[in-house]
C-alpha cells in the first residue's frame, strides 16, 4: 500500500492517476475543485460584444488550459482564510475535517500542476467542444450542483455539497 501524498496516511484506493491521493483527501479536493470551478468559470462569463469579443478570441497565448489556473493563488489564499476562519471554536469531527482540509489545501499551494491535471477534461464540451468558459450553465439538483454545457446540456462535471460556494 502506498502513503497518501496529502496527509501521509495510507492510500485506500487510486483516485486521481500518478497522484496517490487517499479517499478521504479525495473527497475534500473534490469539494475545493467544485468551488474553484464554479469560481474560474464565472469569472470568464462576462458579456463581451463586438470587437472586444473578436480581440479575445483571437489572443493565441491565452489558453483554456492557462485560464484554468489564472486565479488558483487567489483561490488557496481565499480558501485557507476560510478555513482559518472557521477553525475558531471548531470541536470535534468539524474540527478534524478543517485540518484535514488545511492540509489538502497547502498541498495544492505546492502543487499547482493538479489544477491542469483535475481540470484536464473541463476546458470543453465532451459532446459539442464548446467552451465551458464561455457556454456554461449551472443548477442545483438536490444536494448536487450540476455544471452543464449551455449549448448542448451535456452535464460537464457535478459536485455533491459543495462546500464554501456562494
Amino acid at each position: 500500500m502506498e502513503t497518501c501524498k496529502i496527509c501521509k496516511g495510507d492510500q485506500d484506493s487510486k483516485h486521481y492517476k500518478g497522484y496517490n491521493i487517499c479517499t478521504e483527501c479525495a473527497d475534500l479536493m473534490e469539494d475545493l475543485m467544485g468551488e474553484y470551478f464554479l469560481r474560474t468559470i464565472s469569472d470568464n462569463a462576462e458579456t463581451k460584444k463586438g470587437y472586444l469579443k473578436y480581440l479575445e478570441n483571437g489572443k493565441e497565448f491565452i489558453s483554456n488550459y492557462q485560464k484554468i489556473r489564472k486565479h488558483s493563488k487567489r483561490h488557496i489564499k481565499h480558501m485557507e482564510e476560510h478555513v482559518h476562519e472557521e477553525m475558531k471554536g471548531a470541536q470535534g469531527g468539524k474540527q478534524r475535517y478543517l485540518e484535514r482540509l488545511l492540509q489538502t489545501i497547502n498541498w495544492l499551494e505546492h502543487c499547482p500542476e493538479f489544477y491542469n491535471y483535475y481540470f484536464r477534461e473541463y476546458y470543453v464540451c465532451p459532446s459539442c467542444g464548446a467552451s465551458i468558459f464561455d457556454h456554461y450553465d449551472k443548477q442545483e439538483v438536490g444536494d448536487w450542483l450540476m455544471i452543464t454545457c449551455e449549448k448542448c446540456d451535456t452535464v460537464i462535471k457535478k459536485y455533491f455539497s459543495p462546500k464554501f460556494v456562494n
